[in-house]
């Protein structure tokens, strides 16, 4: 396939130095190509991209640049090069509109919509969704506006307000059927499944998961197949159905693996690395946690960088590890902060409040239940943390030299996660300043 591509664009570059018309057609070509690529092979869909977008800049073709542009960015997207994806995203938004193309800027408005969530900037994110929705329905374009309602339920969802996220995501699917969109419609039962599963309905959850499962299979679809194996994974583990959850979450880790899909991978490893806590193997756990931090972190994923380091702290907490649990806190709360998501800075807020109290930290933890007063007010009926996870039994007393050896065991790991995270912060630092001027590997036992 590469070989394919690189002949094309040798042959487009060649025609383009005479004929405009020719490189025209071969410029939309290497789109069309780079479209079909995206779910399959995305090394070589941002290839053809980028060769698509160089002729059109050749040829000043303003309205060619932009879909380039555009799935350029899609292909970073794919491969969690969000920062990269931003660029030229906004790039392509702002060629698009230049050329008062509402169905274009519409496209590149839901794409940066997309990037912006991944990278936890939700009211930007939801800027996009909202410009990319009222344009669609003035074009009264019905399978779009379905992905637009679809995408700004996943904010409500990451706000944790489910009922109205699945008030959108059940209006998405509704749309996504009456188009015929078979495919979307199971992308939005995956949602769905989501949030009931979130909320307690673990049974509902499930019903909507396999549906989705069922026709990714039937359709031998496995980037989706693997995202809703992991989802499936965690609630038969939070049923205590162990040895399913193992099964459901190591198939999600070996296809994610296979398709390079970082972001379902991260998933799978957060997953995995709680049903080795609820199976009493720590090592193995903190091995998985901090493969998804490390990857979380270096692809700027914000959004998957702070679930991990928060679900580790809400773990610990649940044995008594109240120093530990907060280390992983108070960096989940930092990356937080640039969510603007109360909802989820008061819950880091309050597990550490609870967790100096515990501590005998008395001033500290009237200091943070302060600050999670004034991010907002408290929720009435959200699932909390401890019944996000399984209980963990009461630990049995132990000598003082087992404590110091597992102290010491745990500040090692420790501090080879924080180093992570500080060079996430210092990354993050210098970034503004710049800005300002101008499966997985084998169980550890």
């Amino acid at each position: 396939m590469l070989r394919l591509l690189f002949i094309l664009i040798v042959l487009c570059s060649a025609t383009t130095q005479a004929h405009a018309q020719p490189a025209k057609l071969l410029s939309d070509s290497l789109i069309n190509l780079s479209i079909d690529l995206q779910q399959t092979n995305t090394k070589a869909s941002l290839i053809a991209a980028q060769a698509a977008y160089k002729i059109a800049e050749k040829q000043k073709d303003t309205l060619s640049m932009a879909e380039g542009l555009m799935n350029m960015g899609l292909a970073l997207y794919y491969t969690s090069r969000f920062d990269s994806a931003v660029i030229v995203l906004e790039k392509s938004f702002r060629l698009f509109k230049s050329t008062h193309n509402s169905s274009g800027i519409s496209m590149a408005a839901n794409n940066l919509g997309m990037v912006y969530y991944q990278m936890s900037y939700l009211n930007k994110a939801e800027k996009f969704f909202k410009i990319s929705l009222d344009i669609n329905y003035a074009l009264k374009d019905t399978a779009s506006i379905a992905v637009n309602i679809n995408n700004i339920g996943q904010i409500y969802y990451f706000r944790g307000d489910y009922t109205k996220a699945l008030e959108l995501y059940n209006l998405s699917a509704k749309f996504e059927h009456q188009c015929g969109n078979s495919f979307g419609e199971a992308t939005t039962w995956v949602n769905i499944g989501s949030a009931y599963s979130e909320s307690g309905n673990l049974s509902e959850g499930n019903r909507y998961y396999m549906k989705a499962l069922n026709y990714f299979a039937s359709i031998d679809e496995t980037r989706q197949q693997s995202n809703v194996l992991a989802n499936l994974g965690d609630n038969f583990r939070l049923n205590k159905d162990l040895e399913k959850a193992r099964s459901f979450i190591r198939k999600a880790i070996q296809i994610s693996t296979e398709n390079n899909n970082e972001s379902e991978l991260i998933t799978a490893y957060l997953f995995y690395s709680e049903l080795l806590i609820d199976e009493n193997k720590a090592d193995s756990a903190d091995y998985y946690l901090f493969e998804a931090v490390n990857m979380s972190v270096e692809s700027n994923n914000n959004l998957l960088a702070c679930e991990a380091l928060s679900h580790r702290g809400y773990l610990l907490s649940e044995q008594n590890r109240f120093a530990e649990a907060n280390a992983y806190l108070l960096n989940a709360y930092e990356i937080a902060l640039n969510t603007q998501d109360s909802s989820t800075l008061r819950k880091i807020l309050l597990q550490l409040s609870d967790n100096f109290q515990s501590l005998g930290q008395f001033d500290e933890s009237l200091k943070y239940y302060k600050m999670a007063a004034e991010s907002g007010p408290f929720p009435t009926g959200e699932k909390s943390s401890p019944e996000s996870v399984v209980p963990v039994p009461a630990q049995k007393t132990i000598s003082t030299s087992q404590n110091i050896l597992m102290g010491l065991a745990g500040g090692i790991f420790l501090i080879s996660l924080l180093s992570a995270v500080y060079f996430y912060s210092r990354m993050r630092y210098y970034k503004k300043r710049v800005e300002s001027h101008s499966p997985a590997g084998e169980e550890r036992h």
